[in-house]
């Protein structure tokens, strides 16, 4: 077994945990991507069960396009839970050619992207609350649970990799958006516990 896989997603699930836990370093970026994917997954799955019991009209609208809005994104996380095996590799060759603030960008980028998409997803989810079925109520819930919490995730991967890299450029590029996400993740409403 090798410490990096580029193709994290196309292995089987036991193999990619075990990827996951034997490698010598930990690859965060790519559990918290595949975290997000897991979450939009099952939203999408509360839709199916909705439109498989046969609802119409604004409840039948909702569900199409919450399974069109995660669709792409659970697409998206899945690219970046590949990439982030490689994102050291292509830091170091940037680093290398002389681009160091590029390298960084590529580090900074996919969690900031991957808090987007958590986000975009637990937001998604959360609009269509009104519309879910009883039948998949309460799976719609965790699938809210786990984006906000993959959202949570990958601001704290962002924030970690600032920390560990205090450049000022990176300080002043990223911080404001990190209290953007702080912000937005703060807002979004996952339950304590299913209640109807």
């Amino acid at each position: 077994m090798t410490d990096h896989s580029p193709n994290v997603t196309q292995q089987k699930t036991g193999e990619m945990l075990d990827a996951i836990a034997l490698a010598t370093h930990c690859q965060a970026g790519a559990t918290v991507a595949l975290s997000g994917a897991l979450a939009a997954s099952l939203g999408q799955a509360t839709a199916n069960g909705s439109l498989a019991e046969g609802v119409s009209g604004a409840q039948a609208d909702a569900a199409r396009k919450l399974q069109a809005t995660l669709t792409p994104i659970r697409a998206r996380l899945q690219e970046l839970a590949d990439s982030d095996a490689t994102a050291i590799g292509e830091f170091v060759r940037l680093r290398e050619e002389g681009q160091p603030l590029a390298g960084y960008a590529v580090l900074c980028g996919g969690p900031q992207e991957m808090a987007e998409l958590s986000l975009q997803a637990a937001q998604a989810l959360q609009d269509y609350r009104r519309h879910v079925s009883e039948r998949t109520h309460d799976d719609l819930e965790f699938s809210i649970t786990l984006a906000a919490s993959a959202a949570r995730g990958a601001m704290q991967l962002l924030d970690s990799n600032i920390r560990i890299w205090p450049l000022p450029e990176l300080h002043a590029k990223y911080n404001p958006i990190i209290d953007d996400l702080a912000a937005r993740i703060d807002a979004l409403t996952p339950v304590r516990r299913i209640r109807k």
